[in-house]
């Protein structure tokens, strides 16, 4: 268990307001607003990591600010590999542990999630991508990262239910 340093309580404040952006942005259906929403989250979440000395993660999470923008403009493939591409260069050169790999395979869940057209695809990618990434956050031991990403996984459903699943019952009404 770590101590309970000036950076771990900061990384934890981070994961705390990065909850609140990750947990609206699966609130909203527009594609764009989503995308807002996780560009803030993504850039807290970065910082969480580098101030868990969690290098690897960070500079994937921080690459997921450009992806998100990206991802707020287009949902063209090609960009998928590029992403995906930038994460296994960043993962290669800042490797330290085995669980660097649990990180890294939930968020290509996530990232391909990220680029499909379909938006209840999108949500069910991001779902499973999400599940992996709280695995991650529970071995190395960051309560607030469990929690956020427990947070957004639960908005997540919360959203699918409210624009895909309920909508249906309607109209079979």
């Amino acid at each position: 268990m770590p101590e309970l340093t000036l950076t771990f309580i900061l990384s934890q404040i981070a994961m705390l307001i990065a909850m609140g952006f990750d947990f609206l942005s699966m609130q909203y259906k527009k594609r764009e607003y989503t995308f807002l929403c996780l560009i803030v989250s993504a850039s807290l979440i970065s910082t969480h990591y580098f101030l868990l000395n969690k290098t690897a993660a960070g500079v994937i999470v921080f690459i997921s600010v450009l992806r998100f923008i990206t991802c707020y403009f287009t949902t063209n493939k090609k960009y998928l590999f590029v992403f995906i591409g930038l994460n296994t260069i960043a993962l290669l050169f800042t490797y330290k542990e085995i669980y660097d790999l649990i990180f890294y395979i939930g968020l290509v869940v996530f990232i391909t999630g990220n680029f499909q057209a379909n938006n209840k695809l999108m949500r069910k990618l991001m779902m499973a991508g999400t599940s992996i990434i709280i695995l991650y956050n529970a071995i190395i031991f960051s309560p607030m990262g469990v929690i956020g990403e427990g947070a957004f996984l639960i908005s997540n459903f919360i959203g699918y239910y409210r624009h895909y699943l309920r909508k249906t019952k309607k109209d079979n009404e």
